[in-house]
C-alpha cells in the first residue's frame, strides 16, 4: 500500500532558516513547475553548482518515472552536499525510489540512516526526523507490518510542527489501524484528521477521508451512521460547489440504501448521482459504481 507516489518538495522553512543551500528558483525547477521535465534534465547539466545539478536532475528522472537514473543521481547529490539538510533531502529522496523500485528493505535502511543524521542536530532537524519516521511508517505499511507503522506514525506526530503534518499522520494512523483490523482506532484517528484538514482549508482530503470513515462505519455494521455521514457530505460538496464530490456521495448513499433494504432510494440515489458524473464527464466515478 502506498500513501505516497510522489516526492514531497516542502522545503521553504528549511530554506528561509539558511539551513538547506538549494537554489529554488534555478531553470531546471522553473521547468518541473511547468511540467516539462525532460527539458528539466537537459537544463540541470548547465547548473554551477554540482549538488543543485545532480539534485535537481534527480528529482526530473524520478517525475518521469525514470527510477534507475533518478536514484544515481541522488547518491551523486548526497556526496555533493555541503549542509547536512542538503544530504538529507537526498536520503529522503533516494529512499522513496528505492521503496518505488521495490526494495523495502533497501530503502528502510537509507531511511534509518537518515533519520539518525537528522538527531545529530540536536532538534535541529526535527522536520527532517519526521520525515523519516513518516516514511519508515509507509514502508511498514508496504510490509504490512501495521504494528511498526503504528509507532513510526505515532512518532512522527509528536514531532509535527502544524496542523498539516498532523493531518498527514493522523490519516496514516487510520490506515495502519484498517490494516489491524482495528476499525474503533481507525475510525477515531480518521476523525482526527479530517478535523485537521477540515482547520487547514484542504477540502478535498477533507472529502476524501470523510468517504474512508463512512466505508469503514460501513465495515463495522453501522450503515445508519454510514448514511448520516454521507448526506452531511451531500450537502457539504452542495455548499462548497463541488459536483465531483455530491455525485460520489449520492453513489456511495445508493450502496448504503440498498444494504439498509431500501431498493427504491438506492435506485433514486444512484440515477442522481449518475447524472451528476455524467455532466461533469468523471467517467473514473461511472465505472466504478456501474
Amino acid at each position: 500500500m502506498k500513501l505516497e507516489n510522489t516526492l514531497s518538495f516542502i522545503i521553504i522553512m528549511l530554506f528561509t532558516n539558511n539551513i538547506f543551500s538549494y537554489n529554488l528558483k534555478n531553470e531546471c525547477e522553473n521547468l518541473m513547475n511547468n511540467g516539462e521535465n525532460l527539458a528539466a534534465i537537459e537544463a540541470a547539466k548547465k547548473l554551477k553548482d554540482p549538488y543543485d545539478k545532480h539534485f535537481c536532475q534527480g528529482k526530473a528522472y524520478y517525475s518521469e518515472n525514470m527510477y534507475k537514473l533518478a536514484n544515481k543521481a541522488f547518491i551523486r547529490s548526497e556526496k555533493l552536499a555541503n549542509l547536512p539538510a542538503d544530504q538529507m533531502f537526498s536520503i529522503l529522496y533516494k529512499g522513496i525510489i528505492q521503496r518505488d523500485m521495490g526494495d523495502i528493505k533497501a530503502s528502510s535502511g537509507t531511511f534509518t540512516r537518515g533519520l539518525e543524521t537528522a538527531k545529530l542536530g540536536n532538534s535541529k532537524y526535527l522536520q527532517m526526523e519526521r520525515r523519516f519516521l513518516f516514511q519508515l511508517g509507509e514502508n511498514g505499511l508496504e510490509n504490512n507490518d501495521y504494528e511498526e507503522s503504528i509507532d513510526f506514525f505515532s512518532k512522527s506526530i509528536i514531532i509535527s510542527v502544524n496542523d498539516d503534518e498532523r493531518a498527514e499522520g493522523f490519516n496514516a494512523l487510520s490506515m495502519a489501524y484498517y490494516g489491524k483490523k482495528k476499525l474503533d482506532k481507525s475510525i477515531e484517528y480518521a476523525i482526527k484528521a479530517s478535523n485537521m484538514y477540515l482547520k487547514i482549508g484542504a477540502l478535498n482530503e477533507y472529502a476524501d477521508i470523510q468517504f474512508k470513515i463512512a466505508s469503514y462505519q460501513l465495515e463495522d455494521k453501522s450503515p445508519e451512521r454510514s448514511l448520516k455521514l454521507l448526506l452531511k457530505l451531500e450537502k457539504f460538496a452542495n455548499d462548497n460547489g463541488s459536483k465531483y464530490y455530491e455525485s460520489k456521495s449520492l453513489l456511495e448513499q445508493s450502496i448504503v440504501y440498498n444494504i439498509l433494504g431500501n431498493a427504491g432510494k438506492s435506485v433514486a440515489k444512484k440515477k442522481s448521482g449518475s447524472a451528476i458524473a455524467q455532466s461533469i464527464g468523471a467517467r473514473e466515478l461511472l465505472l466504478t459504481y456501474q
